[in-house]
């Protein structure tokens, strides 16, 4: 079964080292080779996880975007950002030509929506991950910093164990909370996500099963509210040693075991798992990207018996 983790293109090393232990190495998709950060690709190196390119081409357009951007947003000191994302397709620099086309709208007025390109809406959703990535890296370094005030407060403490002195307080009572931040854009990102997955040579023929994971609860609320799901497993807790559970993942026939021993003290992973019977992964990626209903292919197309498989993990 192909097992995928969606909808960032980063993982924690962490929970890329717990997955890979308990469930074997994840495919993270990813729009560009040359945007890859270097902790991910540090994972990628030691097979923690594999990095699949759906659609390499057209690298150069994307990095003048990103640029354009990245001017903008100094010039602009981050002003209306909102607004201009909630433009849809017509954020002015999502072009290889996005300076001069600032200009011409700035003298013309805002122009009305035209209709986007399959071409075109395939690097809009490229160039949103690329930005989202951004901010998914900002967050990841939020956290660490944060691990390691807390890891030389817990030492501070240790040392003054013993004294007169209470120690009360601490970073702790205002530290960020160690579950998932909630999505921006929670329906673009996914769109864009989708967009980007649909063009993996993985999907093509007889779909196979698969198995999409998350470390959102939120992603996995919106999924479940667009298609049909049957419930598998909540919060089951999966640890290195869960064979059974890995042997389903192989040959996904009824219901997955439940772990066959009792689990660590305090599992590495906790896991909720449903089903979307009848479907197939091409039709449910169509769905996610918001395409039309026609483009959307009946259950009996590609979809196995199995259907497709989403899930959220959560560190315990």
């Amino acid at each position: 079964m192909k097992r995928v983790f969606f909808p960032h293109t980063m993982i924690m090393p962490v929970l890329a080292e717990a997955l890979q232990a308990a469930l074997g190495p994840m495919t993270l998709y990813h729009p560009l080779p040359e945007a890859v950060d270097a902790q991910t690709a540090k994972l990628a190196e030691a097979q923690q996880i594999e990095l699949a390119f759906p659609c390499p081409e057209d690298g150069g357009r994307l990095v003048a975007a990103i640029a354009s951007f990245r001017s903008w947003a100094a010039a602009h000191g981050g002003r209306d950002l909102a607004g201009l994302m909630g433009r849809g397709a017509e954020p002015p620099f999502f072009g290889a030509d996005a300076t001069s086309r600032i200009v011409a709208e700035i003298k013309s007025g805002h122009r009305a929506p035209t209709a986007e390109t399959t071409t075109e809406r395939l690097h809009r959703s490229r160039l949103l991950l690329m930005l989202a990535q951004e901010l998914d890296a900002r967050r990841s370094e939020l956290t660490a910093d944060w691990r390691s005030l807390e890891a030389q407060e817990r030492r501070m403490r240790e040392e003054l164990k013993g004294e007169d002195k209470a120690v009360t307080g601490g970073i702790g009572a205002v530290a960020p909370s160690a579950a998932p931040a909630p999505l921006h854009m929670l329906t673009a990102r996914i769109g864009a996500w989708a967009q980007l997955a649909l063009q993996s040579e993985d999907w093509g023929g007889t779909s196979p099963a698969a198995l999409f994971l998350t470390d959102s609860a939120e992603v996995l609320d919106y999924v479940t509210e667009l298609s049909a799901a049957d419930p598998l497993l909540s919060r089951h807790p999966v640890s290195a040693a869960s064979e059974r559970l890995r042997a389903w993942l192989a040959d996904p026939q009824g219901s997955p075991p439940m772990t066959a021993t009792p689990p660590p003290a305090t599992p590495a992973l906790h896991l909720t798992l449903v089903r979307l019977p009848g479907m197939d992964t091409p039709g449910w990626l169509r769905r996610l990207a918001g395409l039309s209903s026609t483009d959307i292919p009946g259950p009996d197309r590609h979809a196995t018996a199995e259907g497709v498989f989403v899930g959220s993990v959560a560190l315990a």
